[in-house]
């Protein structure tokens, strides 16, 4: 055998991978297969969703499912607008990646040369480059607004009420550039700042962006009284299927309503790196890395791996409207997903085509979804409590009513149930499952299981607080920068009632000096002489060590 035909030999698996994605075809069975996986979740005369898929720089599948509109029963198709939610940050920042492009503002700038109202006590330079990566400790309006009691979907906001919230603000959740948190913020921020550099409107600039693009069925709303021509309804299901109206007048963050088309040809252009209107080093440069030290975040651009290959995604979600893709860039294969359904996520549906299309090229198999074995069923009052990882993320297993819910780091209680033996489910997601078992130290622990991810273990904290005294965070405490005020009492051995406004809230300490009320943990903060002189604040999420400082003991 020849030096040659060994050479071919060895390399024929990877040429026959990269023929199978970038021959820019698929089979009728592989088009089968993903309007199969589409229409799974989509049930007879309810609202549905779109999947597109692009290979080599070529559209290759575009399917469509369910209903727009159920009292019209208006198909969806290719003319169907949705609100693609966060995907929307990629074209926010490729507007400012064009300004920086063209001189008219750079990305090292601090924010305050644009904004000179915000944050003037904080030394530190925020960066636009902190804004795109999430990096700048700028909290989430969002959450913000939670803590003062707006719900912010049920009213109308826009930009300026953002820019309103952040002038209160004096203090960041960290260190500008020191970590990745995400926020909303950021990229309204982004869009306002496109909007005074280039001296239109971020809708109008985005606009003849879009155009530019070829991308004429896609616009920012920054108006929810605009008539978009097509629009897929977003639709929850309490036994029935319920809509709403979108009232928000934000942008920036979301908010971007576009079809499956038009999704499409950007993910061509992008893959085919040339676009008559938009110049191929910009397009090059958007899909580039940041602060790779600090975080993959970069441009609207998540990063990661997928069964051993490198991608890049996003997910969006606001309300029952979802968006997903997902990008193998070394395969030249992405797959897009949107919907208008509070039935199903898009993430999933991206992730199982792409399961399907490149199963002879993964490295990695699927993670674990389950337990290899079942063991016998422990009782309920013995599994209750807090489970802990060393970094403080946390499950809180709790019993209220007769049921048991479960209290996470960066969620809502959620309900869980028995499945068998030693394993519960999520009743609202059965994929979502915990393992309980006992360690070598006869620990009790929780393995989480669920199809995103792979397994962890998180171990029972147990408490020691003999010496502990409880009395010590009984006050009122304030934060100036949203207004809010409440009061801590103690009630018993390591539970308080917080009143907040005219709620009466239950609290119980997760360890010394640290309250967990509902989604919240409060971190006690002391003096020399040992008193509690504040408490920080945090949602495990997108608030950090928001200052609340005593006003009465």
């Amino acid at each position: 055998m020849t030096h040659d035909m060994l050479r071919f030999l060895f390399l024929f698996p990877i040429l026959l991978i990269s023929l199978l994605v970038s021959g820019q075809t698929l089979s009728d069975d592989q088009r089968a297969a993903l309007t199969e996986r589409l229409m799974k979740y989509i049930p007879e005369g309810g609202p549905g969703g779109a999947l597109g898929v692009v290979m080599g720089g070529e559209v290759v599948y575009a399917g469509y499912g369910g209903l727009a509109d159920l009292d019209t029963e208006t198909p969806i198709g290719p003319e169907t607008h949705f609100n693609i939610a966060s995907c929307a940050k990629q074209f926010t920042a490729l507007s400012v990646l064009r300004l920086a492009r063209e001189g008219k503002l750079k990305l090292t700038d601090d924010i305050r040369q644009y904004f000179p109202e915000l944050y003037p006590e904080v030394r530190e330079p925020i960066t636009v480059n902190h804004l795109l990566t999430h990096t700048s400790g700028i909290r989430d309006m969002n959450s913000l607004w939670s803590l003062q009691g707006v719900t912010w979907w049920q009213q109308t906001l826009n930009n300026q009420d953002v820019l309103k919230l952040l002038r209160s603000q004096q203090e960041l959740n960290f260190p500008p550039g020191s970590q990745h948190n995400y926020s909303n913020s950021n990229y309204v921020l982004l869009a306002e700042l496109v909007a005074r550099v280039s001296g239109q409107s971020f809708r109008e600039y985005t606009t003849e962006l879009f155009t530019d693009l070829g991308m004429t069925n896609t616009v920012f709303m920054d108006d929810h009284t605009m008539k978009l021509p097509n629009l897929a309804r977003p639709y929850f299901s309490f036994d029935t299927w319920t809509t709403y109206e979108w009232l928000s007048d934000m942008v920036g963050d979301g908010a971007l309503f576009s079809t499956l088309p038009d999704q499409l040809r950007w993910e061509a252009t992008l893959m085919r790196g040339q676009s008559e209107g938009v110049a191929k080093e910009l397009l090059a440069t958007s899909q580039a890395a940041i602060f790779p030290e600090v975080t993959g975040y970069g441009y609207g651009l998540e990063r990661g791996k997928y069964r051993g290959l490198p991608i890049t995604y996003h997910e969006g979600s606001t309300g029952a409207w979802k968006a997903s893709f997902i990008r193998f860039v070394d395969h030249d294969l992405t797959i897009v997903a949107m919907n208008n359904s509070g039935k199903f996520g898009t993430q999933r549906l991206v992730y199982d085509a792409a399961d399907m299309l490149l199963e002879e090229a993964f490295t990695a198999p699927r993670f674990l979804q389950e337990p290899a074995s079942v063991a016998e069923e422990i009782p309920v009052d013995d599994l209750l409590g807090t489970y802990r990882l060393p970094s403080g993320f946390y499950f809180r297993f709790a019993s209220r009513d007769a049921k048991v819910f479960l209290e996470r780091h960066e969620r809502n209680p959620v309900e869980i149930e028995l499945e068998r033996g030693n394993v519960y489910h999520e009743i609202a997601d059965p994929a979502f499952k915990q393992e309980f078992t006992r360690n070598e130290r006869g620990e009790l622990q929780v393995t989480a299981y669920y199809w995103s991810h792979a397994p962890y273990t998180l171990t029972r904290s147990e408490i020691d607080l003999t010496d502990y005294d409880f009395r010590a965070m009984n006050g009122s405490f304030q934060n100036e920068e949203t207004g809010l005020a409440f009061s801590v009492q103690h009630q018993a051995e390591g539970k308080y009632q917080i009143h907040l406004g005219g709620e009466k809230l239950k609290g119980r300490l997760l360890g010394p000096d640290e309250l967990l009320v509902q989604n919240y943990k409060l971190r006690a903060v002391r003096a020399a002489d040992g008193s509690i002189t504040e408490l920080r604040l945090g949602d495990g999420n997108r608030i950090m060590n928001l200052r609340c400082v005593r006003v009465t003991k």
